[in-house]
């Protein structure tokens, strides 16, 4: 297992932000896991907001838009974010005519397409980005506590064989900062026979889960190997000088994760 910390964080123009340097070496690869800064959105969004449902304005999220595609240089127009509804729906990407639609009912986006940025936003949420280094082919996932008991995740990884070939043994995998153990409690109402092997149980129907492990036993069920796993093992929670945490704070902002591809079309 690859596992980083706050020492992961870089910075570009106005934007900080964890990266994945076995990601960054890829040069057809474009990826970040932003945090909460380097945007113009107000209390309680500031600043980086990407989420047009949570009472910002659609001129501070358009314009934190694009200040992260200047600094990443890509079209604003090309960077796809989901209406998220915590399920498993997996959109897969490969019309690349037009602009790419946005705000639809997925959790998570496949494609194979250059010049295309699959975003995906979130506030305590696991955010997932995987690559397969041979097919050219990306996902982003946007794995919360519902989606990752309908195994979002591995379901992805059969989506990418299934609609492209990929081979497990081709695959990087990277989990961004999401809320931790130390700070997930959630009760009986809501709590999923999948998440219980990697939770805490605190007594009287509550228990502490650990979202980011949930899921990378799940991928290593899959047949990923742990050299093949990154994670940035940051609790947005424990970390909110740097990440939203809708758990901590209440109403606040949404952070983008990231990938895209750059240069032509991999034809299979």
């Amino acid at each position: 297992m690859n596992i980083l910390n706050r020492s992961a964080l870089k910075t570009r123009d106005s934007l900080l932000y964890p990266e994945i340097p076995e990601l960054a070496n890829i040069g057809w690869i474009q990826h970040a896991f932003l945090t909460r800064k380097g945007g113009a959105s107000p209390f309680p969004f500031h600043s980086l907001n990407l989420s047009i449902a949570t009472g910002d304005s659609k001129e501070d999220t358009a314009k934190n838009k694009r200040v992260i595609a200047e600094a990443f240089e890509f079209d604003p127009d090309r960077l796809v974010l989901l209406h998220q509804k915590h399920q498993d729906q997996i959109l897969i990407l490969k019309d690349s005519e037009g602009h790419p639609p946005s705000y639809l009912d997925y959790d998570a986006l496949v494609t194979d397409l250059p010049n295309q940025f699959l975003g995906i936003k979130t506030a305590d949420c696991l955010p997932i980005l995987v690559i397969d280094r041979v097919k050219k082919v990306i996902a982003a996932i946007h794995a919360g506590r519902q989606g990752t008991a309908l195994s979002i995740t591995p379901k992805v990884l059969q989506t990418m064989e299934e609609a492209f070939g990929c081979a497990r043994k081709d695959l990087l995998i990277a989990l961004g900062p999401s809320i931790g153990v130390c700070c997930y409690e959630i009760d009986e109402r809501v709590f999923h026979p999948v998440l219980e092997p990697h939770s805490i149980p605190k007594g009287n129907g509550k228990w502490m889960v650990d979202l980011p492990r949930v899921n990378m036993v799940q991928i290593k069920e899959e047949g990923i190997r742990e050299d093949q796993i990154f994670w940035i093992d940051l609790c947005t929670a424990c970390n909110t000088d740097l990440f939203f945490s809708h758990r901590k704070e209440g109403r606040t902002g949404r952070q983008l994760a990231f990938i895209g591809m750059i240069g032509k079309r991999n034809i299979h």
